[in-house]
């Protein structure tokens, strides 16, 4: 087995047991880089040189311990990193080399991980494309914001990576790439130092080739921050605790198809189906759930949550470089210029229904499951997918994490979606892992 098809937890085993080194790793990703970057176009910035640097004084210390020992990390390139070039996905920024690192760089790094690499990022983390192929089939999206991030974790060019979801852009982009990825409770991790978009929405994310993997790079990130208050929530997030504990007994699951299930693919609908009778024969308690129309709504109510955040977001720089902008940002800017502040503390009213409303289905049950996506990954590279089935659980804030499930009529990856209850991550991420463990499916690196 070559060393970059390790996962996260794999791969500090190797280093305990001496069948690897940190140079071994990383000297393996980088040749998977080396071999396949040209058609799948990850990194927006990678330094195979900087990053063997990195390994051996890693190598070299006395980090051997901490939980990131040796694993290198793609960070999606809206999180600043000192010294290496951060360029938000937009030419106005080409040049940009921030002289601090966010928080969550600081973290990893703190714990023993390197940063290998900046991976492709949307636009400012919206719609405009950037590079990225999906590497299971380069005519298709790896699906967006968080592009490079899923694209590199898929073709083994890292065992995990970091993102961030304002929408859809950790869930949607794991589920095309056939990769896990995990978009915590909001305000789980800090987003001091990440280019923001909604302060109200945008959450840190991560991608991993296992739920187990994902959950503890997830934990490794997790910690109050006095610059960002989402951090500092109130009442607190209840622990993350890993490795995961396996569930006691089968879960009780709620089936949620919500308003929107007539844009999902047939295939997407029959694979979700057919994942519902899986679970099922494993044990699990299956509950039809319908959302009231309370929830007809839903879409347009984050759209003005999000659009309305947007115009403060990006006020200095719609001044300096709106005729730079892409026309999808100067259209959601211009829509949030005309929420006026009646509108938008109706939309936040109506998101606190939503929790509220949500919060009542885990009375009777320990997850909701839908799908992550309209279906497999869309043909071409203008757009990066439909965010409609993510962006209910982002706007009401709540864990959610997509676990690969089988392959679509194009040999394309699809995902199930599993919602934990909000600040109730470790549940969520329990039972992904079961879910997880029941399909047995293991999609394996792409290209």
């Amino acid at each position: 087995m070559e060393l970059y098809s390790l996962g996260l937890l794999d791969t500090l085993r190797a280093y305990r047991e001496g069948r690897a080194t940190v140079q071994d790793y990383v000297a393996s990703c980088s040749a998977r880089i080396a071999a396949l970057e040209p058609r799948v176009q990850a990194w927006e910035w990678f330094d195979a040189s900087r990053a063997m640097a990195e390994a051996e004084e890693r190598a070299g210390g006395i980090l051997q311990d901490l939980p990131l020992f040796g694993i290198p990390v793609g960070v999606k390139d809206i999180i600043a990193t000192r010294g290496i070039p951060t360029r938000y996905g937009s030419r106005i920024f080409a040049t940009n080399v921030p002289t601090h690192s966010a928080w969550i760089v600081r973290r990893l790094e703190a714990l023993g991980g390197l940063v290998m690499g900046k991976t492709v990022t949307t636009e400012f983390a919206f719609r405009q494309p950037g590079k990225t192929r999906n590497p299971w089939n380069t005519a298709h999206t790896p699906g967006g914001s968080s592009s490079g991030s899923a694209a590199a974790v898929a073709a083994g060019f890292v065992p995990i990576a970091i993102g961030t979801q304002t929408l859809g852009s950790v869930i949607r982009p794991a589920a095309f790439c056939g990769v896990v990825g995990y978009k915590p409770t909001i305000g789980a991790i800090s987003r001091t130092g990440i280019h923001p978009f909604s302060s109200t929405l945008d959450t840190v994310g991560v991608f991993a080739r296992s739920v187990a993997d994902a959950a503890w790079f997830g934990a490794c990130l997790m910690g109050t921050d006095p610059r960002d208050e989402a951090t500092l929530g109130k009442p607190p997030e209840k622990t993350l605790r890993v490795p995961l504990e396996p569930l006691a007994a089968p879960p009780r699951l709620a089936v949620v198809r919500t308003p929107k299930w007539s844009l999902a693919s047939d295939a997407q609908k029959q694979d979700f189906d057919s994942s519902l009778a899986k679970l099922q024969a494993a044990g699990a308690s299956i509950r039809e759930v319908n959302l009231p129309k309370l929830f007809d709504n839903a879409w347009d109510n984050v759209m003005t949550i999000m659009a309305h955040d947007a115009v403060k977001s990006f006020a200095s720089i719609e001044s300096r470089h709106r005729i730079r902008l892409s026309p999808h940002l100067i259209e959601l800017i211009d829509r949030g210029h005309r929420v006026t502040p009646d509108q938008y503390a109706r939309a936040r009213a109506r998101r606190d229904e939503y929790r509220r409303w949500l919060d009542g289905v885990f009375g009777k049950n320990d997850a909701i499951v839908t799908i992550p996506a309209t279906g497999e990954a869309p043909e071409g590279l203008s757009n990066t997918g439909d965010a409609t089935f993510c962006s209910l659980w982002t706007q009401a804030g709540m864990p959610a994490v997509n676990v690969p499930c089988g392959l679509g009529p194009r040999n394309l990856p699809l995902g199930f979606q599993v919602v934990g209850r909000y600040r109730e991550d470790e549940s969520a991420l329990k039972v992904a892992a079961w879910v997880e463990s029941v399909f047995a499916f293991r999609p394996g690196l792409a290209g």
